[in-house]
């Protein structure tokens, strides 16, 4: 589904490269987790899988990267958004709606799918990821564990077959992190592939 071949990626204007020789391969329905030192490169193998470098970072690669069979380099990004969701270490940072129903839809809006398919869509990722209680809720009135939980959902709901999640854990309580872990648990089972760049050990045994 994903797989790094020797892949070295220098930003451009840097002469040293953020990522060197990486090769890496995940299979369908697996859950990766990479950790390391803070400048390794785990976030720029983040942004090669999701398609963010080239299009919003420039650069240069040697070696090759392909998720589900493409080359980012080669496909428009609009089509790696129909395979792959990014939930970011921020939720904050991906929400476009004030609401948690509006914000789930949001994704699913700019498909242009009908509005029978999107109901049904939102319906499932509250359930899918544990959240059905929080339909309806106002952004403002969530604790950072419930923003993750709605940004997941917002991915769900689009129904990528690859998840790449940058350190989701940050900032979670202990219980929070327990219902992260469960939905990354779920969403693996589901035959979902997932990718995450993480530091907490607890996060950690979800991998694979």
């Amino acid at each position: 589904m994903i797989e790094f071949s020797h892949a070295t990626f220098a930003y451009e204007g840097s002469s040293t490269p953020a990522l060197r020789d990486f090769s890496l391969c995940v299979d369908a329905g697996e859950c990766v987790v990479l950790c390391g030192k803070s400048g390794c490169g785990k976030s720029t193998a983040l942004r090669l899988v999701n398609g963010m470098i080239p299009n919003f970072y420039d650069g240069s690669l040697s070696g090759s990267v392909s998720v589900a069979g493409r080359d980012p380099f080669e496909c428009e990004i609009w089509e790696l958004a129909g395979i792959v969701g990014t939930v970011f270490q921020n939720p904050r940072t991906q929400f476009y709606a004030t609401d948690t129903t509006s914000e789930v839809s949001f994704g699913c809006e700019n498909m242009g799918l009908a509005r029978e398919e999107i109901a049904r869509r939102v319906d499932e990722a509250f359930a899918q990821t544990g959240i059905a209680e929080l339909k309806g809720r106002s952004i403002f009135e969530l604790s950072g564990g419930e923003k993750q939980a709605v940004a997941f959902a917002g991915v769900s709901a689009m129904s990528p077959s690859v998840y790449v999640l940058d350190e989701p854990s940050i900032g979670l309580h202990q219980r929070d992190n327990r219902k992260l872990i469960a939905t990354l648990e779920r969403l693996r089972d589901l035959g979902n592939t997932l990718i995450v760049v993480e530091h907490d050990e607890e996060t950690m045994e979800a991998a694979d």
